[in-house]
């Protein structure tokens, strides 16, 4: 009789057990992943180690873009389920961790037959994990001004760039029968030249087109170096006349879209083989749209990474004069700023207004403590007499934002050395964190010059004014 209990509380917990996870199959097939999830949840209670339930919990994560979950429960998975180091290798590239992909991939790669028609597709993903990892030691360090989650159907409204840099327009046109695509146009601050997207042969192509007395030219594709095979998009001219920023999705892009710059050579008649401005502008999703401001030092980009569909974020930063490179001896730190997870912040001022009229817009809303002289505190910026002083005093708070990022590039390259195993690598953070300090020690005393001169502009002119 104890045998037949035995018996059929294993027979009904296996029972039980396989109804589960038919349910989990069922709600998964219908696409319904929080809810399968929620099911291998109470299994993964029961069974924490049971490699069947941590795979579906796994798959589950994946499909609800929750990859570090998925990675986690796919490694408990064990090796009984070859088709996890395929997403392994997915969502290793997705959180930016390359060299583990590349590994997952491979392996993924050894367990199919040698005519497997999926090898070929895999064999061109594994060469973007590759480009990506070269990317990650070439990081750029860029501020970010501001930053806003919108709708990618109208997604261009929200670029609040001046008109002397040319107008862009975006419609929505259809591709193939199931498949639409951003039509971009862009047409140059003079009106005399149009680069725009269009469809051919179920591609999208750039094309170009000039205007010549009151008519245009016939359209041209707008070069055989910059349309290829895949898909390119999104142009922007520079007001030079010869830089162009565009997105393509070929072989030389990270996934997805990825933002590329060429410029035109008088010399051979033709635009330079295009580069990929690598991280943090492009990502393994959907990156497109540079539009850049030389003169004011903004630029604007998209992208559809950590978004849900439809979504996009735009992201509005400061155009180094020159590129500056993220130096870390950590990969997650390097990660981190290539994801925009980590960046340094930055208040700019808006495209279409001079310093002078930035003060005024901020008048009524910026409180200010700071003494002028032994009678006059200033609580407002509106408070400004001297046109002089209102332009220091813009002078003194980019300087104190510059104070405030060695700050955070500091406190990061610090928490580095106390972490850091060998001699070697602590003396190289040695030597870079002097070389902040010495930096921090040479704005703290362009602050306080500054500060005087803002003192004095303001005093002077007061004394003018009785």
């Amino acid at each position: 009789m104890k045998y037949k209990l035995i018996f059929f509380s294993l027979f009904l917990s296996i029972t039980i057990f396989g109804q589960s996870i038919a349910e989990g199959q069922i709600y998964y097939d219908k696409k319904q992943y929080a809810k399968a999830r929620n099911v291998y949840d109470v299994l993964l209670k029961k069974r924490p180690t049971d490699a069947l339930v941590n795979f579906k919990y796994a798959r589950c994560s994946y499909e609800l873009k929750d990859y570090e979950l998925a990675i986690d429960h796919f490694l408990k998975a064990g090796k009984k389920y070859p088709e996890r180091y395929y997403y392994l290798g997915d969502a290793y590239f997705i959180t930016y961790r390359f060299e583990e992909s590349l590994l997952a991939y491979q392996t993924y790669i050894a367990t199919l037959k040698a005519d497997d028609s999926k090898i070929q597709e895999l064999q061109k993903t594994i060469l973007k994990v590759q480009r990506a990892s070269k990317y990650l030691n070439k990081v750029e360090d860029i501020a970010i001004v501001d930053s806003v989650v919108v709708n990618k159907s109208d997604f261009l409204r929200f670029y609040k760039f001046s008109s002397e840099l040319g107008s862009l327009n975006q419609s929505l046109e259809n591709l193939t029968l199931n498949k639409t695509f951003d039509k971009i146009t862009y047409i140059t601050q003079r009106k005399d030249r149009i680069y725009y997207s269009d469809a051919t042969h179920s591609q999208v192509d750039i094309f170009t087109s000039f205007k010549l007395f009151d008519a245009w030219s016939d359209s041209v594709s707008v070069s055989e170096v910059i349309n290829t095979s895949a898909n390119e998009n999104y142009p922007f001219l520079l007001l030079d006349g010869v830089t162009l920023y565009f997105a393509s999705d070929g072989e030389n892009s990270m996934g997805g879209y990825d933002l590329f710059v060429t410029r035109f050579t008088r010399a051979t008649d033709t635009f330079l083989a295009p580069e990929n401005i690598g991280f943090p502008f492009n990502s393994p999703a959907n990156d497109y749209m540079m539009v850049i401001d030389e003169q004011r030092k903004l630029g604007w980009f998209a992208t559809d990474r950590g978004q849900a569909a439809g979504k996009v974020i735009i992201y509005n930063f400061v155009v180094n004069d020159s590129k500056l490179i993220i130096r870390s001896e950590s990969k997650d730190t390097l990660r981190a700023f290539a994801q925009l997870k980590m960046h340094r912040k930055s208040v700019q001022l808006k495209p279409n207004n001079t310093i002078e009229d930035q003060v005024k817009l901020q008048k009524t809303d910026m409180h200010i403590d700071f003494v002028i002289n032994d009678t006059v505190i200033y609580t407002h910026l509106s408070d400004f007499k001297s046109e002089d002083a209102a332009k220091l005093w813009a002078t003194m708070e980019m300087l104190s934002l510059n104070l405030n990022n060695l700050n955070v590039q500091l406190d990061t390259l610090r928490l580095e050395y106390g972490l850091a195993a060998t001699l070697e690598t602590k003396q190289s953070l040695s030597t870079k964190i002097i070389e902040l300090e010495s930096q921090h020690i040479e704005i703290e005393n362009m602050l306080l010059q500054t500060r005087l001169q803002f003192r004095n502009a303001e005093n002077i002119f007061l004394q003018k004014e009785k």
